[in-house]
């Protein structure tokens, strides 16, 4: 299984089984509501404060103008809950500045500062197609099991291609 990188044709092999001196791979981890998301390092451009947003407010995808272009900006809450983030006044807002694998880059819209999580190939597992075909969470394609400050964590690993 491989999930792409940054590069079009440099796939990413995750979840094989792997000898002992296996290295651990880079992801940016986040959290969504009560999901806890990552993409792989290699396809994060930056992360930026938040900043204004612009359309219609009726679907999960708006406009960002970030420095001298504009790109599509995605709310993740709202594309897996169906409702727009609940305001919060104790967390600061950042957009996940990505890009898919035909290099069109996007924002990711989330409620707290991402943090940077080694992972093992033996920690990532692909999804069955039946849970991607049932869930709102079609856009992951992996899960992570993963320990993080002393918690064992779920991690769903989005794949770009399927969040536009």
């Amino acid at each position: 299984m491989a999930f792409y990188s940054s590069s079009v044709d440099a796939p990413v092999h995750v979840g094989q089984p792997s000898a002992p001196s296996a290295r651990s791979e880079k992801f940016l981890l986040f959290a969504v509501g009560k999901l806890n998301l990552a993409l792989p390092i290699a396809l994060v451009v930056k992360i930026l404060p938040h900043g204004p947003t612009h359309g219609t407010g009726l679907s999960a995808t708006g406009l960002v103008n970030l420095e001298n272009r504009s790109v599509t900006m995605v709310d993740l809450y709202r594309r897996f809950f169906g409702v727009p983030q609940p305001p919060t006044a104790q967390t600061k807002q950042y957009f996940i500045l990505t890009k898919n694998r035909s290099g069109e880059e996007f924002c990711l819209l989330v409620n707290n500062a991402p943090t940077l999580l080694d992972v093992l190939p033996q920690q990532i597992r692909q999804l069955p197609d039946s849970y991607r075909q049932n869930d709102t969470l079609q856009s992951a394609s992996h899960v992570m099991l993963v320990e993080e400050k002393s918690e064992k964590l779920t991690v769903f690993l989005l794949d770009p291609d399927l969040l536009l």
